[in-house]
This record gives C-alpha cells, sequence and structure tokens, in this order.
C-alpha cells in the first residue's frame, strides 16, 4: 500500500537485565540480519538498528543486504481507506462496498436527544449493528442545532473507533470540524464532500491535500446542481485537475454521483448510471451515491432503491451511502456482484443469504425486521425482544458506558440482588470480554471500553454490596508504576479490571518510590503489591521494592508486569507473579491467593 519509503528500524530482540545492572538483548547479529531480511521481504527499503545493535550489528546488516533484492516500491497507486486496526483497500472492480448510514442526527430525534445530553450509546449501537450487517465502511455527521458540532464529532469517531474496526466517512460541511477531525482520526479517513462551491473548494481541498484524506468529489457549483450531464462533468473535471495539481491522485478521489429523485425527473435515474459509467471508463474514478434519494417522495422506495442500485453495480459504482440493514437493498448488491463475477462475490452472497435465512428462523413473531449479523464470532448478536438481564451483558460486552448506570438500576428494580447482578451478569460478561480479548477477536480499546463500562455498573452497586460484604473481606491489592517511570496505560487497565473483579485496588499512581509503595502495603494491610514498568532502565526499580518490603518483614505477594517484563525476569529477581496483560492479571492475583480461577 504504501507509496512512500518504509524505514525498518528494529531492536535486536527483546531487552534483558542482567545482575550488574546493565541491560542486554537476546538477538545476536547473526540472527538480527536474518529479521531484518524478512523486513526487506515484507517491502521495507530503508534499513538500521535501534536498541541493542551496535556498529557491528550494522556492518553485518550491510554486508548481507548488499546482495538482497529489495521489492520495488508498487509504481500503481492502490485505493485505500484505514481505521487503527484495518485497511480497507478496493480498485474500479472490487466488490461493491456499502457505507452505513445510520450514524446521522437527521430524523432521528431520540438520537438528537441523546447528542444534547453528550451521550453516545446510540452512536455506538449504529456503529456495531452497521459492521455487523456487513458495512465496509462508516458515515459520521453531527450536524444538528443545539450542540457543538466540533466537539460532538471528535467524542463520536473516537466512540466509533474504539467499538468497531471500520474505517470512516467524515461527513460535515465545516471545514474547522473537518480538520480537527482528520488531525484527530487514528487512520486514512473518507471526506465527505469537497464541491465546487468556491467557500468549500478553496478551503476543503487543500486539508484532503495536507491530511493524505480520500475526498468525496461532489459535482455541485455555486450555481446549484448542474443543469445537464455535460456541465456535470465538466465540474468533475475541474475539482479534478485541481486535485492533482496539489500533488493528489486520481486514487484519492470517489465522484458522488448525484442522485436526484426520479419522481421529479424520469431521467434522474438514467443521468446517474451515465455520471457513473463516464467517471469510471473515461476518467478512472471511484464512485459513490447517496442511494435513498433516487425514490424521494414514491411509495415502497427500499424496491426502487434495489432495483437502482443492482442498475448502478453493473454500471460500475464502487460504493453506496446506505442502510445495511435493508435486506433486500444489501442481498441485491450481493446478488449484483454475485453475477458479475467480482472476486469472492459468490462466498459473500452464500454467507449473506444464510445469515438471512437464520435470523428468519430465530425472528420472534411480533417482530417486523429481521436482524442480519454476518459476525459469528463474538456471540454478541443482540433481537429486539431481549430481557433486561440480557441487555446488561449486552452492555458490558460491547462497552456502552452511558447506558450502564440506568439498565444497571432496571436490572435491580426487576428483583436481582447486587450480589446475584455482579455474580450471575457481570462477572460472566467481563470474563467473556477477556476470553474474546485472548482469542484476538477483541482488542485493546474493546477491553478497555467493556472495563469501564463495568466499572460504572460496579460503583453504582458498590454501596448496596458493602452492606452485605465489608470491604475489610476483600483482597486488597497496591499498585503502581515504579519510580522514574511514567508510563502508565497499562498500569491503569490492570487496576480497573482488578477493581472489576471485586479486588480492594489501592492505585500510587506513576514514579512511585519504594518507600510509599511499602508503606502503603503496610498500612493498608495488601494482600498484594503489583508494580508495572515500561523501560529496562526502571524495571530495576522492581527488584529494590522487593528487597525494601522484604526488610520491613512484609509478607505480601508481589506480581508484575509491563512491556519489557518476562517471567524469567519475574523469577530472577523474586517476584510471586508475572502476568503479560490486563486480562491474565486477573487470573495470576486470583492464584497468588488461591482464589477459585
Amino acid at each position: 500500500i504504501a507509496q512512500v519509503p518504509v524505514i525498518a528500524k528494529p531492536n535486536a530482540g527483546m531487552p534483558h537485565l542482567n545482575k550488574d545492572g546493565s541491560t542486554s538483548y537476546d538477538m545476536s547479529k547473526e540472527d538480527f540480519v536474518k529479521g531484518v531480511l524478512t523486513l526487506i521481504d515484507k517491502g521495507a527499503t530503508i534499513l538500521g538498528g535501534c536498541c541493542g545493535t551496535d556498529p557491528e550489528y550494522i556492518a553485518a546488516l550491510v554486508q548481507e543486504v548488499s546482495n538482497h533484492p529489495f521489492i520495488k516500491r508498487r509504481s500503481e497507486r492502490v485505493r485505500y481507506l484505514s481505521s487503527e486496526r484495518k485497511t480497507l483497500t478496493f480498485d474500479l472492480n472490487s466488490p461493491f462496498i456499502i457505507v452505513g448510514e445510520r450514524i446521522n442526527p437527521t430524523g432521528k430525534k431520540a438520537l438528537q436527544d441523546e447528542l444534547r445530553n453528550q451521550k453516545f450509546d446510540m452512536v455506538v449501537d449504529f456503529a456495531q449493528q452497521q459492521e455487523e450487517q456487513g458495512a465496509g465502511l462508516l458515515d459520521i455527521n453531527m450536524g444538528m442545532s443545539g450542540i457543538n458540532e466540533d466537539e460532538t464529532m471528535i467524542r463520536a469517531i473516537e466512540e466509533v473507533t474504539q467499538c468497531t474496526s471500520l474505517p470512516v466517512s467524515i461527513d460535515t460541511s465545516h471545514v474547522s470540524v473537518m480538520e480537527h477531525a482528520l488531525r484527530e482520526y487514528p487512520g486514512r479517513a473518507l471526506m465527505n464532500s469537497i464541491s465546487y462551491e468556491k467557500v468549500k473548494f478553496e478551503s476543503m481541498l487543500p486539508l484532503a491535500a495536507k491530511y493524505g484524506a480520500m475526498f468525496i468529489l461532489l459535482p455541485l457549483s455555486d450555481e446549484g446542481l448542474p443543469k445537464d450531464l455535460e456541465e456535470k462533468k465538466e465540474i468533475i473535471r475541474k475539482i479534478l485537475e485541481r486535485a492533482l495539481s496539489l500533488g493528489m491522485h486520481k486514487e484519492d478521489i470517489i465522484v458522488d454521483g448525484l442522485v436526484t429523485t426520479v419522481g421529479a425527473n424520469k431521467f434522474a435515474a438514467l443521468e446517474t448510471l451515465e455520471t457513473i459509467r463516464f467517471c469510471k471508463e473515461e476518467l478512472g474514478l471511484a464512485t459513490i451515491v447517496g442511494l435513498s434519494n433516487i425514490s424521494f417522495g414514491l411509495p415502497d422506495r427500499v424496491k426502487i432503491n434495489a432495483s437502482f442500485l443492482t442498475m448502478a453495480i453493473q454500471a460500475g459504482l464502487t460504493m453506496a451511502i446506505a442502510n445495511p440493514s435493508q435486506e433486500l437493498l444489501v442481498s441485491s448488491a450481493f446478488a449484483a456482484d454475485l453475477l458479475l463475477a467480482k472476486e469472492a462475490s459468490d462466498i459473500r452472497y452464500i454467507e449473506y443469504a444464510n445469515a438471512v435465512l437464520e435470523a428468519n428462523a430465530q425472528m420472534p413473531k411480533n417482530q417486523s425486521q429481521v436482524q442480519i449479523s454476518l459476525k459469528k464470532d463474538t456471540k454478541t448478536d443482540e433481537v429486539k425482544n431481549e430481557n433486561i438481564e440480557t441487555l446488561l451483558r449486552t452492555t458490558i460486552l460491547k462497552g456502552r458506558r452511558d447506558n450502564a448506570i440506568d439498565i444497571t438500576k432496571q436490572v435491580l428494580e426487576s428483583g436481582l440482588s447486587p450480589q446475584e447482578i455482579l455474580n450471575q451478569i457481570l462477572m460472566p460478561a467481563i470474563n467473556e470480554v477477556g476470553a474474546l480479548f485472548e482469542k484476538g477477536i477483541y482488542f485493546l480499546p474493546q477491553l478497555i471500553a467493556s472495563a469501564e463500562t463495568m466499572k460504572l455498573a460496579i460503583e453504582y452497586l458498590e454501596p448496596m454490596l458493602l452492606t452485605d460484604q465489608s470491604a475489610d473481606n476483600m483482597p486488597t491489592i497496591v499498585i503502581a508504576t515504579v519510580e522514574g517511570d511514567i508510563h502508565d496505560i497499562g498500569k491503569n487497565l490492570v487496576a480497573l479490571m482488578l477493581k472489576n473483579y471485586g479486588f480492594h485496588v489501592i492505585d500510587l499512581g506513576k514514579d512511585v518510590t519504594k518507600e510509599v509503595i511499602v508503606k502503603s502495603a503496610i498500612d493498608e494491610q495488601a494482600d498484594i503489591i503489583a508494580m508495572s514498568a515500561l523501560m529496562t532502565t526502571t524495571m530495576q526499580k522492581m527488584k529494590e521494592v522487593i528487597e525494601y518490603a522484604k526488610q520491613k518483614q512484609v509478607t505480601a505477594k508481589v506480581m508484575i508486569g509491563g512491556a519489557v517484563i518476562t517471567q524469567d525476569y519475574a523469577d530472577e529477581i523474586g517476584a510471586d507473579g508475572y502476568s503479560k496483560d490486563a486480562a491474565e492479571a486477573v487470573k495470576v492475583a486470583k492464584k497468588l491467593l488461591n482464589m477459585e480461577a
């Protein structure tokens, strides 16, 4: 994908702290060179060495690579969008892509009310549902009155990025909002959109060039809609020419076919189809449409939309902004790809058809719309009639923080005791999240979201739980990042997970001295001291804490973790336990205290 040189500058393996306090790395120069050669084969073209390497390592590398072939950077451009976890690549003949349209407050009073109250549960729901239903990209529009669109857009992007892996389309007409969103988004976003209207054209197009974004070319001018197809083509050419002059490429552009309703112009569909053909065949540009416009003002709109979509795909349409929950629409699109013999379209059609059959078989009699999900691995599919207990489980699994307390209240009102809620719903749910994380189905953002959601529920229940169970009876853990180390993201997540599992956690923060850690362990009568370090220069502080704790006759168990920490190092310094991540930290703590795993 990369159109620029890729730099590879790896460490010489993992660091180890020696008994004399020095740091060594576990990879010989021969193994280091072998490792770098694999990076060359993946496309790296500028090479070096970081921690653990020295002139001998670099000399060995230079000697070996002098005769090793480098992969030539691809000369052809690649169309791609990306999130922090996923890259969506496509060309003019790729299978059709659905851009989920539902994260848009227009016509959605409930969503508007949530956004005015800075709540984002519906945003998260819409994002996750559309991903499950087959969307390849999510459009985010926060245009409404009564809110700060800039702040709300950034928050919505953060929520969507955390709960799904899909890239996003940033849908705003405000330049300041667009720039802030492009700067904050952790990937390559799609700008929706840039027209030939003077104000937008002169301000938005440089943003696309500056941030390397892909953008939707909207063939509108200050005069409004083009009066005919030729004027539309001329506007497309003008925006394309200007984009190319700014150093962009045609692969960075997706043209909006500018759909209007056939209810007002019977030739509207034909003109859009001709626009799609023109863009693909003459200009080599990808295309997109706002699908629902075609049927505005007409009855039984979904059938018109589905019919038009199949025609547009045949004409070369790349993607459409649409609602992936409409089964007829998606089935028609996937069937069109199948008939056009697009790559992997047969598998996609069969999987979707099977998902429809399964959903229909499971659909309650009182439910009017089938809920399709193409994702079977997370086991978090929802149905309309789920009871309140199931809803709380789903809230934890999907990290819906805004709703956590309200739903917990409802479960209490349904008759379950606080302890039953904890044992029967919250703990199994967070266990399931941990299992999904270990399997690589969930990633760190989802783990954090679920842990924070559970924390809110537990904080609400805690006063009621403590009437039956004193905090003195809960295992106490003192946790800190050691002296000299200011990294605390991993430590914070471990603390959060331990709290969620019922431990009484005393978080001392970061850059904490051995004296403070040990004194806190004594004062709090801690069962466990937990320490984190991210650097080899600070990991030796863990040994100092252990030795100081022994001097003070502290009987607490010690568990350690962090990016540079290993089980071998834990054994070497006399730690009782080691965990590689937050999910494992809970298991280690339980094992150290002989608690049920």
